[in-house]
Order: structure tokens, then C-alpha cells, then sequence
């Protein structure tokens, strides 16, 4: 008796958006570990192809060097910041309290390893991208979320009146951005479970007292 094996169809063709997206994503995914783990210097488009499943010749259809690659990988980074930002659970309390709550979130959101690495690996090869490395899309629409937040809350009365893109850069400046830069440049002090928190909750009484309304006698 004379068994018969089905033989799969090829698929002939171009190949669909869902498998384009997907080989996307891959590539997407490959090139960011690699880029967090071993640097931009370290990483090679060879590399990526072989860690996505991907020809080199596909990654270069879509990233035709590294560092447009490189500027992909820091894009994707940030569009999922927002996408977490977004999907958020809508916080409750006061429009001070949502503001809080969204200030601890784009704190946790940036000190992420990766994000981390990515922002370490921006500055430090700024020559190699010819300007001051990849940037948020402007306007950038986190920025935008958190103004909004703060001007919510002078509408409230719980922070003063003033420019809410200065007050919100500020919070950026004091929450976000030294514990991030600590954490780029070697940092330690960040590394403990709860140590990100800890910060949040020391600075964020007396940095919200110093804007806020009639605090200051």
C-alpha cells in the first residue's frame, strides 16, 4: 500500500501586512535587546538578522544603516511609552492626585533597563547621529498628556497659576530626569527593589508644596 504525505502550498506572492508587521516586530525586538545588552558599537546588522529570523538583506530593505535602525528601535521605545501611558487605568481622586499618579507612571515607565540603555546609548553617540540623537516626535504626546494634568490641577486650585508647560517640565526635570541621568551614568542608587518609589515619595511632597498655591509664606 502506497501512503501519500500532504504536501503545504508555498505561499506565492508578496508576502502579506500581517507578516511584514510581524517581521517587523521582530527585527523591532532583536535589535532593541541587542542594542540594551551590548551597545550600539556592539551590535551589527548581521547580528539582528540572525536574531530576528530575518534576512540581511530584509533588514536592510527597511533600515537601509544602524544607525536609521538604531532611530527605529528608540521610536517603537517611546510609541509604547504612550501606549502603556494611554492605557492606563483612569486614576481617581483629585486632579492633584491623577497628576501624581501620572507623574509615579512616566517614572516607572523611564527607568525601565532598556529604556535605560537606549538613552544611554543616544548620548553617547550623539556624533554618530550628527545631532543630538533621536528624539520624541513633536509634539510629543506625553508631554501634552502631563500639561494637560497640571493644568487640570490649576484649574482645581491645587498648583498655582502660571505657564503649566514650564510647571511640567519642571516635575520632568526633578522626578524623571536625575533619576534617569543617575541611572545612565552608572548610577547604583536606583538598583534596589522599591528604590525608584522611595525617590518619588521624598521628592514629590516638597517639589509639589513649591508650586503649589499659597505654600510659599
Amino acid at each position: 500500500m502506497t501512503s501519500h504525505v500532504m504536501q503545504v502550498p508555498r505561499r506565492v506572492g508578496r508576502p502579506s501586512k500581517a507578516d511584514k508587521d510581524a517581521a517587523a516586530e521582530r527585527i523591532i525586538g532583536a535589535a532593541t535587546n541587542l542594542f540594551a545588552t551590548r551597545g550600539f558599537a556592539g551590535t551589527s546588522m548581521e547580528q539582528v538578522a540572525a536574531h530576528s529570523g530575518a534576512g540581511k538583506d530584509t533588514v536592510y530593505r527597511r533600515y537601509p544603516s544602524k544607525v536609521a535602525l538604531f532611530e527605529a528601535v528608540v521610536d517603537h521605545a517611546h510609541q509604547r511609552a504612550i501606549a502603556r501611558l494611554e492605557t492606563m487605568p483612569a486614576a481617581s481622586g483629585t486632579a492633584l492626585e491623577r497628576l501624581q499618579a501620572l507623574m509615579l507612571a512616566m517614572l516607572h515607565i523611564n527607568m525601565e533597563p532598556d529604556l535605560i540603555a537606549l538613552k544611554r546609548i543616544t548620548f553617547s553617540e550623539a556624533v554618530v547621529f550628527e545631532k543630538d540623537g533621536p528624539i520624541p516626535p513633536q509634539p510629543d504626546p506625553i508631554m501634552e498628556k502631563l500639561v494637560d494634568a497640571v493644568a487640570e490641577a490649576q484649574a482645581a486650585g491645587s498648583i498655582a497659576e502660571g505657564d503649566a508647560k514650564a510647571i511640567a517640565s519642571h516635575l520632568i526635570h526633578c522626578l524623571v530626569a536625575l533619576p534617569t541621568a543617575a541611572a545612565m551614568t552608572g548610577s547604583h542608587a536606583f538598583d534596589a527593589s522599591g528604590s525608584v518609589k522611595e525617590h518619588f515619595d521624598r521628592t514629590w511632597p516638597w517639589l509639589i508644596n513649591g508650586v503649589r498655591g499659597g505654600a510659599v509664606s
